[in-house]
């Protein structure tokens, strides 16, 4: 499964914001961001180019909502598996729980809002 270039940004912003939400990058956070496009089966260039675009065009405070507008359940998933990996990094710390809370509780929220088929 592939995520698309959009929400390939959303995932490499809101990396950004996890890894700075503590107030300092560990080198652990950092291998795991520049493997994260290899995990997602990007290869090397293209996910170095999608973390530069997304440092870019993407601010901090618009990262979270970007990631927050994605709406397949598959890309969700895997977005949310990537961040988490990244978080658990060392020890966990409560601006980096926080995060992923929201994000979660602003997916089921879209989900819950959106009409039933």
């Amino acid at each position: 499964m592939q995520l698309t270039h959009d929400e390939l940004l959303a995932l490499a912003a809101s990396a950004r914001v996890l890894m700075e939400a503590d107030g300092e990058i560990s080198e652990g956070e950092t291998e795991l961001a520049r493997n994260m496009g290899a995990e997602l089966g990007v290869d090397d260039l293209r996910w170095e180019k999608l973390w530069d675009e997304a440092i870019r065009t993407i601010p901090d405070r618009e990262a979270l909502t970007r990631v927050a507008a994605v709406t397949r359940t598959v890309a969700r998933e895997l977005i949310y598996e990537q961040l988490y990996i990244l978080a658990t990094d060392g020890t966990i710390v409560d601006p980096e729980w926080d995060i992923l809370e929201w994000l979660d509780e602003v997916w089921r929220a879209n989900d819950e809002a959106e009409p039933q088929e």
